[in-house]
């Protein structure tokens, strides 16, 4: 079964993002986004969005994201059985004086313990204050990724080391990683991280690297010495196994500076030895963390660590906290309904204000167009009925209604459309309303149907009908009725 993971390592000056494929044959690495964020236009939210839309990642992937460096605390405390069920619980009364963190504000969990002695355990334990874990959360959020791992950079690494170094996962190791600000110093036995250190140091420079690196491994030497000895109460043994991973990926002068100073069998982390690559091209080290934290996902049994979510997610799980989460969320909801409710009564009294001018405008304009009318029951239907009385009037009188027909116009419209060959005579023409009525003679039937056809034509005609035609048996001549309709006067 195809399955893909996201690892997110976003640094103070730099954003990694790696893919990693799993099938039933090993890893593979699909895809790798690396850039520096130190300009000002940089913005986080949008880098993040891009790695799905213009560089290929997969949206529907599980995403692990790391916590910076310098916000999370590792503490290494020695208990009885007791003493280390309650920290496995995340006791807040076991961790609280353990982090420089205020108690309300610590997610912490154990990440290995192991007997020191026959009643003693040495445990690690790591905590991360709420407030960084929400601000990670939020720029993440603000890119519509919703991650399902918050993990410490250090156990991202040596997740890389033990896919690609399996050998890590047996005896005693210390594991050495170095990036641009920080020094990470992490002892471990049997695939197990015993204790972490986080140790500043100046980022490289070109122009005295060497010079740098002689000083990163006089501290390397000396600070390694300190914690074996804080965990195992001895000196380094001799060919113990150093992985050695540094981002910027120049390590061969400070490999042989550390195996001269300990005589220890350091190994230069390879994060692509066992890890396909697309074409077989060679990972950049700088990628170590991105890649560490997609293994955590694809292969959460392979090796050990601190997924902060989770462990916030349980503590807020917890009655007290719940409701102290249920009451802020009511009184937000309470909030916001007060404010909707008055934003709907402002504008009611909005509405009505606009109502009330407008009817105040219709009664003054209704007083000016009607002085003499006194009794005022509803403007606009007054006024309506005034109007379609007016409009009856004028249409009386049809030299007043620039739309009405007039006569003279029929009289036109007639005479225009008389047949000229036709020995046609006009007796009667009587316009009434919307109809005219023309009576006459012919000599034929013909030319009156002639003429009909005629009229028929004219546009202002919409019917014409020959309602009586006769023949006189003695002259030969034939009387006959025509009645046409105006469309104009049909449409008022």
């Amino acid at each position: 079964m195809i399955k893909r993971c996201i690892g997110i390592d976003i640094g103070p000056v730099h954003l990694r993002a790696v893919q990693i494929m799993s099938t039933g044959r090993g890893f593979r690495i699909e895809t790798v986004f690396t850039t520096q964020t130190r300009r000002a236009t940089d913005f986080l939210p949008d880098m993040l969005r891009s790695l799905f839309g213009k560089y290929g990642f997969d949206r529907r992937a599980a995403v692990a994201v790391s916590t910076p460096h310098d916000a999370v605390f590792f503490r290494n405390l020695e208990t009885d059985a007791a003493g280390l069920d309650q920290l496995r619980q995340r006791s807040s009364a076991a961790l609280e004086n353990s982090f420089p963190i205020p108690p309300d504000q610590i997610v912490a969990q154990v990440c290995s313990s192991h007997r020191s002695s026959d009643d003693k355990y040495f445990v690690l334990a790591g905590a991360l204050s709420r407030t960084s874990l929400h601000e990670r959360l939020n720029l993440l959020a603000g890119a519509k990724i919703h991650p399902v791992l918050v993990e410490a950079p250090v156990f991202a690494v040596h997740s890389t080391i033990a896919a690609n170094h399996p050998e890590i996962g047996t005896g005693r190791a210390i594991i050495v990683y170095v990036d641009e600000s920080c020094l990470t110093l992490a002892v471990t036995a049997d695939n197990d991280v015993l204790i972490v250190r986080n140790i500043p140091v100046a980022p490289p420079s070109g122009e005295n690297l060497n010079s740098m690196q002689d000083a990163l491994a006089e501290i390397v030497s000396r600070e390694a010495q300190i914690t074996w000895h804080r965990v195992f109460g001895a000196g380094i043994e001799q060919n113990t196994g150093i992985y050695l991973l540094a981002t910027n990926g120049d390590c061969g002068y400070l490999k042989s500076l550390i195996e001269q100073s300990l005589d220890c069998r350091v190994t230069i982390v390879d994060p692509s030895a066992d890890v396909k690559t697309p074409r077989d091209e060679k990972t950049d080290p700088s990628v170590c963390v991105a890649e560490g934290l997609a293994l955590r996902l694809l292969a959460p049994g392979h090796t050990n660590g601190i997924n902060f979510l989770a462990a916030h997610n349980d503590d807020t799980g917890k009655p007290l906290h719940l409701k102290k989460e249920l009451v802020t969320y009511a009184a937000l909801a309470g909030a916001i309904v007060v404010f909707l409710v008055a934003g709907l009564f402002m504008k009611l009294s909005r509405l009505e204000a606009g109502y009330a001018d407008i009817k105040a405008q219709i009664r003054r304009t209704f007083q000016t167009t009607l002085p003499e009318e006194k009794n005022i029951v509803s403007p606009l239907a007054q006024l309506e009925q005034r109007l379609e009385s007016f409009r009856k009037d004028y249409q009386l009188f049809a030299s007043y209604n620039p739309a009405a027909l007039g006569p003279l116009q029929i009289l036109r419209s007639v005479s225009a459309s008389t047949p000229s060959q036709a020995n046609l005579e006009v007796d009667d023409l009587l316009i009434a309303g919307d109809t005219v009525r023309i009576t006459g003679t012919s000599d034929s039937f013909e030319s009156v149907y002639e003429w009909q056809r005629l009229l028929q034509r004219v546009p202002e005609f919409t019917a014409v009908e020959v309602q009586a035609d006769q023949k006189q048996p003695k002259t030969g001549i034939v009387q006959f009725t025509m009645l046409v309709s105006s469309p104009i006067q049909e449409q008022r």
